[in-house]
């Protein structure tokens, strides 16, 4: 009997714990980069971080291989992806010159 009302207990607790404790992942996780050169991504990372930042660039970026042969991958104009997204040298006029603002 003593068993089961501490299996009870335990169970409790652990159900107690786990939705009461904050669950930062579902808040996103913020842009790494404080400095922005384009409106649209600091707009997007105010809103929602890291997660909103990539939605709003896949989007962005289906854009700009329609108008552009030297947009082809986010590795077009990122040396590197998550978490800094460090441009190339000439990754930001590449993105410019497709039509990014």
């Amino acid at each position: 009997m003593k068993k089961i009302a501490l299996l009870a207990l335990t169970f409790a607790s652990a159900a107690v714990f786990s939705l009461s404790a904050p669950h930062e992942a579902s808040a996103g996780d913020p842009c790494v980069r404080k400095e922005f050169k384009t409106k649209l991504i600091a707009e997007a990372c105010k809103k929602g971080g890291q997660a909103e930042a990539k939605k709003v660039m896949k989007k962005q970026l289906s854009k700009l291989k329609a108008k552009s042969d030297k947009v082809k991958t986010c590795k077009s104009c990122h040396t590197s992806l998550a978490p800094k997204y460090e441009l190339t040298a000439d990754g930001l006029e590449l993105y410019k010159q497709a039509g990014g603002k």
